[in-house]
């Protein structure tokens, strides 16, 4: 995936996670299938909203940005997505799923601040 891409990529999923907020709190707000699916359906907006940021983040020019960037992408993908369809009533065997995105998303910050903190190659500001 080209930094292109992946900048794109963290732009398309801002405008959705923002076009998915304002369904969910205008044209859903009286449809859901339980009580808990308006809190699922929140939730994943607001991590795919500020995963869009961290995919933004990573798409600088930079072989491991870039790496981290699609691992959260994918990690987005797959929490965000099981968590929407969770919250529309899709079987209850995709909350198993749920938690190999997040865990996806909190390893990829922690490479972000390990690669960052034990860089070989320091930036011209050395910090």
């Amino acid at each position: 995936m080209t930094y292109r891409q992946l900048e794109s990529s963290a732009y398309i999923l801002a405008a959705t996670s923002v076009a998915l907020a304002a369904l969910g709190a205008h044209l859903l707000k009286d449809h859901w299938h339980d009580e808990a699916a308006p809190n699922q359906f929140a939730t994943a907006t607001r991590i795919l909203f500020w995963h869009s940021i961290g995919i933004w983040i990573c798409s600088r020019p930079s072989l491991e940005l870039s790496n981290q960037g699609l691992s959260m992408l994918v990690s987005s993908l797959v929490f965000c997505g099981s968590v929407y369809l969770l919250s529309f009533g899709a079987p209850s065997w995709l909350g198993m799923i749920a938690p190999l995105g997040g865990l996806g998303l909190i390893g990829t910050w922690a490479w972000m601040a390990w690669s960052r903190t034990f860089a070989t190659k320091h930036s011209p500001e050395k910090s």
